[in-house]
């Protein structure tokens, strides 16, 4: 369900006319709305009150960096197609995978070969793309990419000590008074908008995100990580569907394979004895 309720952020974001910034202030807005009214119950209001201020800070700077996903990856949109955008910016595991090795000496053992794959589709889609000119929505996905790797790293960490209720209600806060700021910077109006845009950023809250990001990271109580970190696998997959089905937008020769490539990358690196924290941001 949470898989499903991704693939069809791609979707929503193309139908909407809203700015990138607009776009993501009001999904994470409507979102933060739903699920305040958990966050405040007796028991989470406790242990929301009694946080360190080095952990809410932290988690106000994940809240940034999430911000700098949504808004890349919206505008990622505006100049690629769905695929290109979907799997380049999922492909955050293989950035993980490289920062391991270079920052904390770790060796990638049997996972090398998943990285030297990935990274190749990543090189295939881009020059896929360089020829057709989308070369700017590739940058700006893979700078989707970059923010949500850095993302699941500081969340690793965090979510041991904070209930997740009370975790994504101040990241996600976090994220829209970003987005709030990026949006007065660039001079994007917030207001008005026709009911139409608005029931695309209540769906965006809803769908994708309390039932996707949200319902991902609470499986893994559930499920192993490693079982949630792969099954990310299918969202550029359902995306891409969804896009060829409601967009007519059916992914270059070139371009499919280079997805090939990269999912193939994703499951070596992140499969089975690859450990992993929280379920990984998609759109």
């Amino acid at each position: 369900m949470a898989i499903a309720a991704i693939s069809f952020a791609s979707i929503f974001i193309r139908w909407s006319d809203a700015p990138p910034e607009v776009i993501a202030f009001y999904r994470m807005l409507f979102a933060t709305l739903i699920l305040a009214p958990f966050a405040l119950r007796s028991r989470n209001r406790a242990d929301l009150t009694s946080l360190d201020r080095r952990t809410a800070a932290i988690m106000l700077a994940i809240g940034a960096i999430l911000a700098v996903h949504f808004y890349a990856f919206n505008a990622s949109l505006d100049h690629t197609s769905v695929s290109s955008a979907t799997v380049l910016v999922t492909a955050h595991p293989l950035l993980v995978g490289i920062l391991g090795l270079v920052l904390l000496g770790e060796r990638p053992g049997n996972n090398g070969l998943g990285l030297i794959i990935g990274l190749g589709g990543v090189v295939v889609i881009s020059f896929a793309d360089l020829g057709a000119g989308r070369l700017e929505g590739d940058v700006l996905a893979l700078i989707g990419m970059a923010a949500a790797a850095a993302y699941l790293l500081a969340g690793r960490v965090v979510r041991q000590r904070v209930g997740l209720i009370n975790y994504v209600l101040i990241v996600y806060s976090s994220c829209t008074a970003v987005l709030f700021v990026m949006a007065l910077l660039n001079g994007s109006p917030l207001w008005p908008y026709p009911i139409q845009e608005i029931a695309l950023f209540l769906a965006l809250a809803l769908v994708s995100t309390v039932l996707g990001h949200t319902v991902l990271n609470w499986s893994l109580r559930y499920l192993p990580a490693a079982f949630v970190s792969v099954s990310m696998l299918g969202e550029p997959v359902g995306a891409s569907i969804l896009a060829a089905l409601l967009l007519a937008e059916v992914p270059a020769p070139a371009v499919a394979l280079g997805a090939v490539m990269v999912l193939a990358g994703i499951a070596l690196t992140a499969g089975p004895g690859r450990p992993s924290g929280d379920a990984t941001p998609g759109p």
